[in-house]
């Protein structure tokens, strides 16, 4: 979680880098190398923290690890603006207007009590941001318009103990009342994302080891090639898959 605060970005020679992700400015702070044997050469260790003021280049927001690695720096007393001086609201106006068509907000009012704002502003900033990821959506909330009360800016941990305590009743009831006021003869369409994964399937006529993407060196994992032959009162169909 960012502090309400500026301060100088630190100067540590060699070691403080920046690495700018859907146009905010992160600061990153190298505390140690691994030599890796196999490669040869040493990989920076970093973290995270803070993130540049925009417009300001000399100037970060501190985060918590700030203060565990800078433990001599002195915050100062004066807070920054509460919020963006300039919000984005193009993208927003548009979903706003979707959400009140649907009668979404009123949906969920009813199923997530005060709740209903986050849950709205968590899928609005999936949507403009394309991306998920809890640990930014403090980011998107400074510059952009809430559905929350006062527009409440709620940090990383927030939403991550929200999404927790979401229950299977809350998720059930949501998709009963949604389907109660859909037309069921309009075409449906169902969108999915495939990849390999690292499991023990079962019923595979032949199968090769193949790496996966991450950490190469260490793991590996099974990619079918020719999978168990399909009958349902239908021909034999057979699916080629070509090992990644």
């Amino acid at each position: 979680m960012y502090l309400d605060c500026q301060v100088k970005i630190p100067e540590a020679d060699g070691k403080i880098s920046k690495k700018t992700i859907k146009g905010t400015t992160y600061i990153y702070y190298e505390y140690a190398r691994v030599y890796l044997k196999d490669k040869k050469y040493n990989t920076p260790k970093r973290i995270c923290v803070g993130k540049q003021v925009p417009g300001q280049p000399a100037l970060m927001f501190p985060n918590d690890k700030f203060l565990k690695t800078f433990p001599q720096e002195v915050l100062p007393e004066e807070k920054s603006h509460y919020r963006s001086g300039c919000l984005r609201i193009g993208a927003y106006i548009v979903l706003r207007k979707i959400i009140s068509d649907y009668r979404l907000d009123l949906m969920l009012a009813r199923i997530l009590g005060s709740d209903a704002g986050l849950f709205l502003d968590l899928a609005v900033y999936s949507i403009i941001t394309e991306d998920n990821a809890g640990q930014y959506y403090p980011d998107y909330a400074f510059n952009h318009p809430l559905m929350t009360e006062n527009m409440r800016i709620y940090s990383d941990s927030k939403v991550s103990d929200f999404l927790a305590k979401t229950t299977v009743d809350q998720r059930i009831q949501f998709l009963n009342e949604w389907n109660e006021k859909r037309d069921h003869r309009e075409r449906i369409y169902i969108s999915y994302d495939s990849t390999n994964k690292n499991c023990q399937a079962g019923e595979i006529d032949m199968w090769s080891l193949a790496m996966q993407r991450m950490n190469r060196e260490k793991k590996s994992s099974i990619t079918p090639l020719l999978m168990t032959e399909i009958t349902e009162n239908r021909s034999t169909m057979k699916r080629i898959q070509e090992a990644s």
